[in-house]
């Protein structure tokens, strides 16, 4: 579980979805070739999903990501 205090939900998951995508990756050779896996790529794509979906929250609010 990702340990930093924040009260960003929204950030909390992007941040945990990013520990999956890479603790995957660390151990799919698949996926290290970029053509993820039939595990790997739904993992990957949540990542994706919920990075994109927190660096457009925040722009739309004038902050950096």
């Amino acid at each position: 579980m990702w340990s930093l205090k924040n009260e960003d939900p929204e950030f909390m998951a992007y941040m945990e979805a990013f520990m999956a995508s890479t603790q995957h990756l660390g151990g799919c050779s698949a996926c290290q070739e970029e053509q993820p896996c039939g595990v790997g790529e739904p993992i990957h794509a949540e990542f994706i999903a919920r990075q994109d979906a927190w660096m457009e929250r925040r722009r739309a609010e004038g902050k950096k990501p």
